[in-house]
């Protein structure tokens, strides 16, 4: 089964994008103590992530349908364990802006999590 790498690779940067812009906007506008350089890189590790864990998928879907969910499923755990690794390093980094990483950081997320649903969903519905 092929998986789009390249398609899901542009598409999830554009999703990033889009919500790092919106979050430093509403940064800007409304919550200027907000604004800082960890928004942007929180969008930078969350591609990194995501791109890391469609290249393993890939490998996944070369064996088969079988062990594409059980690859899905551990590749969604390790995710979501480097991303909290992140989130924790930052915490140690800033302890003065903890909330507002949080909230970009959960942004980020499921921003990430509606994207895969849909990406996903196409994908196996063909």
């Amino acid at each position: 089964m092929e998986l789009g790498i390249r398609k899901y690779t542009i598409g999830i940067f554009i999703c990033l994008a889009v919500v790092a812009a919106l979050a430093m906007g509403a940064a800007y506008l409304w919550f200027p103590e907000a604004l800082s350089w960890k928004i942007p890189v929180l969008a930078i590790v969350f591609f990194a992530v995501s791109v890391f864990g469609i290249l393993m998928l890939a490998r996944y879907a070369k064996k088969g349908d079988r062990t594409l969910v059980s690859g899905y499923m551990a590749v969604k755990g390790v995710r979501m364990l480097i991303l909290v690794g992140v989130l924790l390093v930052f915490f140690l980094i800033d302890r003065a802006s903890v909330k507002w990483v949080t909230a970009a950081f959960i942004l980020f997320y499921i921003a990430m999590l509606v994207f895969d649903t849909v990406y996903f969903s196409k994908k196996f519905k063909k």
